[in-house]
């Protein structure tokens, strides 16, 4: 009776002893990932609302809200109103702080080429706005190859979302033809980096045909989206993400 007794305690002392070596399976953690957004006003967000002095209707904390649903996430916003291309290259050249912090991200997102069609409408005579358009495409896409090569330098392995433009300008206004023109010239010379397996090209322009006065805000003569805007750039974000992810 004594060793079946013993017997048993040692059966149990090997139970327990195993739940100490290989504890219960749990489920996976949440991954790290960091993201970290530059570009332009639309990084920034301008436009949206704010809640608390912060613009958390913007593309950049959507789509923030959306990858922390399944990861732990640290976002840096690098949105700068006005910035051009060439001013974003420069940036990336000079900051070495950023060149630092964009070697660890997993995610990068870039917002640009908008404020260059504005620079160049704004400075030319309206004659010469299609030809001088056409010299600053090519001088926009040299940087932005520039740009996106030297971010690949940096990080080879991030999923790199390079957002494309929409036309912010209504039926009958003055600049419609203009942006649409410029936008899909634009997005169709970003596409071809989509090639590559980690990069994203998101292109805004279809969704928001027929939009502009709904989901900008162009009826006080300002492009920037509102929180409706912001929201369908980010749900074509999350989509091309999504599928990519699959």
């Amino acid at each position: 009776m004594i060793n079946m007794l013993n017997k048993w305690i040692l059966v149990a002392m090997l139970i327990v002893s195993s739940f100490l070596i290989y504890p219960p399976a749990t489920a996976e953690s949440p991954g790290e990932i960091t993201y970290i957004a530059i570009g332009d006003s639309l990084t920034a967000g301008l436009g949206s609302s704010e809640e608390n002095y912060l613009r958390i209707h913007g593309f950049v904390p959507q789509f923030t809200k959306y990858l922390r649903e399944k990861n732990n996430v640290d976002v840096e916003n690098y949105g700068i109103p006005g910035l051009s291309s060439t001013g974003l290259l420069a940036l990336l050249n000079a900051d070495e702080a950023l060149q630092n912090r964009l070697k660890t991200a997993g995610v990068i997102s870039v917002s640009i080429g908008g404020n260059d069609f504005l620079q160049t409408i704004r400075s030319v005579p309206e004659s010469e706005e299609e030809s001088a358009l056409n010299v600053r495409m090519e001088i926009l896409k040299r940087t932005y190859q520039e740009t996106y090569k030297l971010l690949r330098k940096l990080n080879p392995d991030a999923t790199i979302i390079l957002l494309g433009l929409y036309n912010p300008y209504p039926e009958g206004h003055e600049l419609t033809d203009l942006g649409a023109k410029y936008a899909p010239l634009f997005n169709g010379f970003i596409e071809e980096y989509g090639d590559e397996s980690n990069t994203l090209v998101i292109d805004p322009y279809e969704a928001f045909e027929g939009k502009a006065l709904e989901w900008t805000h162009i009826a006080k003569d300002d492009i920037h989206p509102n929180d409706r805007g912001y929201t369908e750039i980010t749900q074509l974000i999350r989509k091309a993400y999504e599928i990519r992810q699959e």
